[in-house]
């Protein structure tokens, strides 16, 4: 852990003056600013939920800016090459364990993004106070929390919260999804479509849709053609019989059914 915060330290004092951090141009539609203002935390959940804060961290590592991965320790190196990011402005902290408000704080001003496990733990006042800090020092945090774990800002025992207690000002929530390419029993998963549901306070209030390839054949995050009403789905399970809502639905659509 000493060397990984070591590691930290010195990739401070990278901040840009400006109050946006780019991203991407299919990604850019479902947010009320053109980019990430700074000092914000946002909060991507569901089925593709990584794959979804990865590629808004991409465009930031690329354009020279700084990215943390904290907590996520299934994240894949290639992975993140995928999307199209610069993996010499990436630091990994598989495990930041009992020492998180610490990591947490030594990041907070010295990097751009932070994407966060959701199973990151927090007491009730180091979130608040990292709260603070993330506003006046300008660096985005993006909580991940993938279909099945528990949801944003949700309590947890022995007095500690995790980190949705921050409250997002922007949850982007991957809605319903499907793979193309694997058929009865044979081929292989090629590409997934994905509509994702952005919405916030303030300006981000209103909600904004985008329907994606998350990812697409090459790895990379792409825009589905077409308006949203005229993509077409598979059937998904009745949410009244299950018992489970629809949202992160994840289904295998046989190739020939691919649209877009």
């Amino acid at each position: 852990m000493a060397a990984q915060l070591q590691d930290i330290q010195r990739a401070a004092d990278i901040g840009h003056p400006a109050r946006l951090l780019p991203v991407s141009d299919e990604l850019v539609s479902l947010l009320a600013q053109p980019g990430l203002v700074r000092g914000s935390v946002l909060a991507a959940q569901g089925l593709g939920a990584l794959t979804l804060a990865t590629a808004f961290a991409a465009e930031v590592s690329r354009t020279g800016g700084w990215v943390t991965a904290v907590g996520l320790g299934r994240m894949g190196v290639s992975a993140v090459a995928e999307r199209g990011a610069s993996l010499d402005r990436w630091v990994f902290v598989d495990e930041p364990g009992d020492a998180a408000a610490e990591v947490l704080n030594t990041l907070i001003g010295n990097v751009d993004v932070i994407l966060l496990a959701a199973g990151v733990r927090l007491a009730a006042a180091h979130s608040r106070r990292l709260r603070t800090r993330l506003r006046e020092r300008g660096t985005v945090v993006i909580e991940v929390s993938p279909a099945g774990t528990r949801g944003v800002g949700a309590s947890n025992p022995a007095g500690t919260r995790g980190v949705g207690a921050f409250s997002p000002d922007v949850t982007l929530t991957v809605e319903r999804a499907a793979w193309t390419g694997l058929g009865h029993g044979h081929g292989r998963l090629r590409e997934r479509r994905a509509e994702v549901v952005a919405v916030g306070r303030g300006a981000a209030s209103l909600p904004r849709r985008a329907v994606l390839w998350l990812p697409d054949t090459d790895g990379r995050i792409t825009a589905v053609r077409g308006a949203i009403g005229t993509v077409s789905w598979p059937a998904l399970a009745d949410s009244s019989q299950t018992g489970t809502p629809d949202t992160g639905t994840d289904v295998v659509v046989p190739l020939q059914r691919r649209a877009g």
